[in-house]
């Protein structure tokens, strides 16, 4: 690998890692929606073969999740608001979603992975554009089903785009009354238990059954990760500060419109 071309990216690759981390603690989002474009963008400037950089960088981030998640959890219980009741409601299905939604996503192109982060990355931007949710209850439900089709939709599809979860979340904690603060910390809990099972697979994918780059385990990008991992537990905690002092409705536009452009950009690679 030309170091050169190291050089010449890692100011957007660490603008990149922070970015990320601020957005997981400061929206609860988490981070893999900046993640996933950040880590594809890198390796398709790099030339590395257009088929699996959506794989390595479903899989890289998610393995970055982990610590975000558990820094900006952290900063988030320390101010009380993460609802255990409601990640004990989810927790079960969550994984189990999780792990056969990362065994789904090593069977899918990368140009459907790319379609379905668009998707989804279009919602959640659509979703940080409203000023006022939509409510559907004053609390969330406590049927045992219906929970766990949620929590199984939660950990399917966040591991097979590379989120933590938030994006989706959070949306459904809004529809039933759950405070922004508390919506938001929660999610970043969830977006722990999203992380780990689907990050083990990943690590424990059959590396000769793809063109991997050199330095993977499985299907994570070890020098990504590493390069990336201070940053965003930095960043995390910096968008906690932030989430706690700010009234974030401009910025969640502003950051919409972004996310917005990111996802049109993924889809639009996918269909040329």
């Amino acid at each position: 690998m030309d170091f050169s071309i190291l050089t010449s990216i890692i100011i957007p690759i660490s603008i990149g890692g922070i970015l990320s981390g601020i957005i997981a603690g400061l929206f609860g989002v988490g981070g893999g929606i900046i993640l996933v474009p950040s880590i594809v963008f890198t390796l398709e400037y790099l030339n590395y073969d257009k088929s699996i950089t959506m794989h390595i960088a479903v899989a890289t981030s998610l393995a970055l999740i982990i610590p975000t998640a558990i820094s900006s959890s952290w900063g988030h219980f320390k101010k009380n608001v993460v609802d255990f009741n409601i990640i004990k409601s989810f927790f079960i299905a969550i994984i189990f979603g999780s792990i056969l939604g990362a065994l789904f996503a090593q069977k899918i192109s990368g140009d459907g992975l790319r379609i379905l982060f668009g998707i989804i990355a279009s919602f959640s931007s659509f979703n940080m554009l409203q000023k006022n949710q939509f409510i559907l209850g004053s609390k969330m439900p406590s049927n045992l089903s219906f929970n766990s089709l949620i929590g199984f939709i939660l950990g399917s599809f966040s591991s097979m785009i590379g989120i933590g979860g938030g994006a989706l979340s959070i949306p459904i904690m809004n529809c039933y009354s759950v405070p922004q603060h508390k919506a938001t910390g929660t999610a970043s809990a969830l977006g722990l238990i999203i992380a780990i099972p689907s990050t083990i697979v990943y690590l424990l994918s059959s590396s000769s059954k793809y063109n991997l780059p050199d330095w993977s385990i499985g299907m994570v990008y070890l020098p990504v990760f590493m390069v990336f991992f201070p940053l965003t537990i930095i960043g995390a905690q910096a968008g906690v500060i932030l989430a706690h002092k700010i009234n974030g409705l401009i910025l969640r536009r502003i950051f919409a419109i972004f996310l917005l452009i990111m996802a049109f950009r993924m889809v639009y690679v996918a269909i040329q």
